[in-house]
């Protein structure tokens, strides 16, 4: 018979006994300076480009080539944030282009230009979208693409309505640019402003966190058993306890010390609000005190903890070394990161059928359709579908990683099969 109470005496122990350590404290300070740096870092400095780069523009319009000069000078004023300073030298076209662009390349790699626009020699005199070449030994500027490929645009947009007998007045018009602002539409018709892919980062985040966590206290468990079992001590310790009461005991108090963790870093991200409104995440206070989103991010967390957990638990009971253990232990590592791939299909339209359907299957499910929640409310039937699912596979998987550990954590000598720990999980073994 199960005893709750010896279970609780293995959970308390597991539990004040990696609190107290170093590490984690460490850990708790670091893994959310890391994650941050990591997803949110490089789109930081990616908005804060810097530099000073020279550009040369190939045309014989001296007019084209002043406006796109001072559409240079126009974005540099109005990206205050932006360090970036393009400046352009106006190339005249030489009778041999092919010998002109040999030389324009050698100029590039000598440094005289980081890049060099190639504009149509030719009248435009068609609609259609032009081809106008860039040529740099780095075409990864994103910055400073994105400034020579507006610059060049609306320069050419110009010429093209001046050209076709538009007054000047028509010209500012129709070229002045739109200042798109996201408003999320809510249930209740409640509206909120945010900036572009708000939800999705802070989402993302919020998913790598509950997937890098489940993967970390899942291999704790997986190394705790396994040393338990050979150095031994397991023999004594299921004198007192049964194998199961010692697996639950274990993962309770892992998963203890991981809500822990979390509620220390809802704490400083309280602190780290402002940082996000800085980072172009202005929706991040909203998600992260909503209690509904995290209600949800912490029952899908102790839901897939307990899943892959118990999982990993088996696992350490089973194989007399973590090398042995190794190959299945990747595969299971695999399942888990697989939710990754279906991010941008889940991001683009978070109610399309391939969204819905890998986000209820059981094993992806704690970070899909956590992440579909937080870009838009999927409906109830689907929400209470998901966690009937999610609950009954933690249930099934737990009861067959019980059967593996009961038999597996007093089992020694060769490696077992796939068929073996099949056969321990059903109870043939």
């Amino acid at each position: 018979m199960f005893r709750w109470p010896k279970a609780a005496v293995v959970a308390r122990r597991e539990y004040t006994v990696r609190v107290r350590t170093k590490a984690f404290w460490i850990s708790t300070l670091a893994v959310p300076a890391v994650l941050l740096a990591f997803t949110l870092g490089p789109a930081f400095f990616l908005a804060r480009g810097s530099g000073q780069h020279h550009v040369g523009v190939v045309t014989a319009d001296e007019a084209l080539f002043a406006r796109i000069r001072a559409l240079f000078e126009e974005r540099r004023e109005e990206e205050a944030r932006s360090s970036l300073k393009v400046t352009g030298s106006m190339i005249l076209p030489q009778e041999d282009r092919e010998k002109q662009r040999q030389d324009l390349k050698q100029a590039i790699l000598a440094k005289q230009y980081s890049a060099v626009v190639i504009l149509p020699s030719e009248p435009i005199t068609e609609a259609g979208e032009l081809k106008v070449e860039y040529l740099s030994t780095n075409v990864t500027a994103f910055q400073l693409m994105a400034t020579v490929e507006r610059a060049v645009a609306q320069a050419l947009r110009e010429k093209r309505l001046a050209e076709a007998g538009a007054a000047p007045e028509v010209v500012r018009l129709a070229v002045a640019g739109v200042d798109l602002v996201p408003v999320k539409v809510s249930k209740g018709g409640e509206e909120k402003k945010e900036t572009v892919g708000a939800s999705f980062l802070v989402g993302y985040l919020l998913m790598f966190i509950m997937f890098f966590t489940a993967v970390m206290y899942g291999s704790i468990v997986m190394r705790g058993v396994m040393e338990e079992k050979t150095s031994r001590i397991v023999e004594v310790i299921v004198a007192n306890l049964s194998p199961q009461e010692l697996m639950f005991g274990k993962i309770f108090g892992v998963g203890a010390v991981g809500l822990t963790q979390y509620a220390l870093w809802l704490l400083l991200s309280a602190n780290l609000l402002a940082f996000s409104a800085t980072t172009g995440i202005a929706g991040a206070a909203t998600i992260l005190t909503n209690p509904g989103v995290m209600g949800a991010f912490l029952a899908f967390f102790v839901l897939g903890y307990f899943l892959y957990g118990s999982l990993f638990a088996a696992l350490g009971a089973a194989f007399n070394s973590e090398e042995e253990a190794q190959q299945v232990q990747n595969v299971a590592g695999w399942i888990m990161a697989l939710p990754f791939l279906f991010l941008v299909p889940v991001m683009n339209n978070p109610d399309s059928p391939l969204a819905v359907v890998v986000s209820l299957v059981p094993f992806f499910a704690p970070m899909l359709f956590f992440l579909r929640m937080v870009l838009q409310t999927p409906p109830l039937w689907q929400t209470v579908l998901c966690f009937v699912l999610l609950t009954a596979t933690t249930a099934l998987v737990v009861r067959l990683a019980a059967s593996v550990y009961r038999v597996g954590i007093l089992s020694y000598g060769a490696r077992p099969t796939i068929k073996q720990i099949w056969a321990w999980a059903v109870g043939r073994g």
